[in-house]
């Protein structure tokens, strides 16, 4: 069976890579971003929840760098929405309490499309991401009648996923790619001696949308798991 490359940044690799290891998949971790906290932006993290009626992390990233400033703060009125059931699953278990999230897809279309979020008026959503991400989710919401407020938790920052260390007889692999800026980092992260052995790698996503950049990029085998939950993730590694 082929080894198992995470390109997830490396402190969220852990769980799956356990869960691999326990599924009989050898996984190494095989990061080309790390993100790296906005220490400005999570200080006033707490005040923007306080205001807050719906809180949104927009992925485990996310979830991971707020909830250090906002454990023990958060008050019990805020509402909490995520687009994954991964997301939410982590989410969920650090809070205490439910989180909605689409029961099919992981995007912000299918979280926009749950009746609990049709209508927003006089609501303040509280969303937070990287420095930078899709508008579409804090536009539909606003033009539903909410109040947007954004943190920016944190930034990408390419890294060398660790080239040097792959075996020189790693024939193939299948690399887990869940955002379509690994994605691209990944790509650019390659040696010019490495980029065609990439391209030639067996591919799992969480998204179509992650799929279509893969393939933009020069992949040719690429398969997209049926959902983000790492059950789903997992099904489709041990397929490949």
């Amino acid at each position: 069976m082929r080894p198992v490359l995470l390109t997830r940044p490396a402190a969220q690799c852990a769980p799956l890579a356990a869960k691999c290891a326990a599924a009989g998949l050898t996984a190494h971790v095989f990061a080309p971003l790390e993100l790296v906290p906005d220490k400005d932006a999570l200080v006033q993290l707490p005040a923007l929840a306080a205001a807050a009626d719906w809180l949104i992390p927009v992925s485990p990233g996310a979830i991971d760098m707020m909830w250090p400033a906002l454990a023990g703060c958060l008050p019990d009125r805020v509402q909490l929405a995520c687009v994954g059931k991964g997301s939410a699953a982590r989410l969920a278990a650090l809070a205490g309490r439910a989180v909605l999230h689409p029961e099919a897809g992981s995007d912000s279309e299918a979280l926009l499309a749950l009746p609990q979020l049709s209508d927003l008026s006089g609501q303040t959503v509280l969303i937070v991401r990287g420095e930078t991400g899709r508008a579409l989710l804090a536009d539909t919401l606003a033009a539903r009648g909410a109040k947007i407020l954004l943190c920016g938790a944190y930034r990408r920052v390419p890294c060398d996923p660790g080239w040097g260390r792959l075996p020189a007889d790693m024939a193939q692999a299948t690399l887990l790619v869940t955002s379509s800026d690994i994605a691209r980092a990944l790509f650019s992260s390659a040696p010019a001696e490495r980029r065609g052995w990439l391209a030639r790698q067996h591919f799992v996503t969480l998204h179509p949308r992650i799929s279509t950049v893969l393939l933009e990029l020069g992949a040719s085998e690429v398969v997209t798991a049926a959902d983000a939950s790492d059950e789903a993730l997992l099904a489709a590694l041990a397929a490949c």
